[in-house]
């Protein structure tokens, strides 16, 4: 699912910071795949002009064929921007800072403000993460997946452990947060986080070693020959081979474990974006050809529970044809025989 050209005509382009926008790709709103009723939020990195972040905002948004409520980071300069990083990542977490629950109690306590407004005041340093902290808090965005890049990791960061001293842990419980070169190290409890990361980008290491193994790896970006990226498009770039990673252990070309009963929950769980699905089987049949036919088998036990993702498939031949091929290459068991006996009789 290569990313199309992005053409900023008629797209509104941030110049403040904090500004808040909602994005479309034209193309992904004309296609059949496109969800218009569900949304998810974006903030950039460090160093993005107000072009790169509708640029990068666009591109998400035919990643996950869905409007993209972007929030912009405004970039002044390399080195203002690297201070404004250090302070993100100091606001609530440093050796002698305190934490948003004790800096909103005391705010609240020895002021007139409300927790609200202690948050918004405290995050107020940087813009971008006051405008975070309030879309976040807005209902109609309870639901919204957040994707986060660079810099914008520590914002997010910031601006939910704000929502959690206001409103509680059960504000920001189950919210899916997923975070690409990402310099941050905490992250309130009860989010699901899913992290990407290019084994060689630096700004991951800031992070510190992940001793959990949970990061999704890639080892470099797509069709390059320099390993050292931080790019957030060459990561949409290369979002089949994250996604399969996710569920993934190996290293060097080598997989020793896949659990694909969790792969096809998530290709499931993608819904109507067939396109992104079919762009996931293809790179396992290229890349994983020995996981693809358990994975397409417990993917079509799914649709068999799901009329509507069934209707869908229905319509949607090349998802259809590649899972049946996947699911006759070699032997072919009786369970695969039935998944295709019912792909075809769609």
């Amino acid at each position: 699912m290569a990313l199309p050209k992005i053409d900023l005509e008629g797209m509104p382009i941030p110049s403040v910071d904090g500004a808040v926008n909602t994005y479309s790709h034209p193309e992904a709103k004309a296609s059949k795949y496109f969800n218009e009723s569900r949304k998810v939020l974006f903030v950039n990195g460090m160093k993005n002009s107000g072009e790169d972040h509708a640029i990068s905002a666009l591109a998400l948004s035919w990643v996950q064929m869905c409007p993209v409520i972007g929030v912009y980071n405004q970039s002044v300069s390399g080195w203002a921007d690297f201070k404004q990083c250090i302070a993100d990542k100091d606001q609530f977490n440093g050796p002698l800072s305190f934490s948003a629950q004790t800096t909103v109690g005391l705010r609240t306590l020895f002021t007139n403000q409300t927790s609200v407004e202690a948050a918004r005041r405290a995050l107020s340093r940087n813009r971008a993460q006051v405008s975070m902290f309030d879309q976040l808090r807005l209902r109609s965005n309870r639901r919204c997946e957040i994707f986060a890049h660079s810099q914008g990791n520590l914002i997010l960061s910031n601006a939910l452990q704000a929502v959690v001293a206001v409103d509680g842990p059960q504000a920001v419980a189950g919210r899916v947060v997923n975070t690409f070169g990402s310099p941050s190290v905490n992250w309130p409890p009860g989010i699901i986080k899913r992290e990407h990361g290019f084994t060689f980008d630096p700004v991951t290491w800031l992070a510190g070693f992940d001793s959990t193994w949970e990061i999704s790896k890639v080892g470099m970006p797509k069709d390059s020959s320099n390993p050292i990226t931080h790019a957030f498009l060459e990561y949409l770039d290369c979002d089949p081979a994250f996604v399969v990673n996710r569920y993934r252990w190996g290293g060097l070309g080598v997989t020793f474990s896949m659990d694909e009963e969790g792969l096809a929950k998530c290709l499931a769980q993608m819904g109507g974006n067939l396109g992104r699905v079919r762009s996931i089987f293809e790179y396992l049949e290229e890349n994983h050809s020995s996981d693809s036919d358990d994975v397409a088998l417990a993917y079509v036990d799914l649709v068999k529970k799901d009329p509507a993702l069934a209707r869908a498939i229905k319509f949607e031949p090349p998802l259809r044809n590649l899972l049946i091929k996947l699911l006759n290459a070699g032997w072919t068991s009786d369970d695969e025989q039935a998944a295709i006996d019912y792909l075809k009789a769609l």
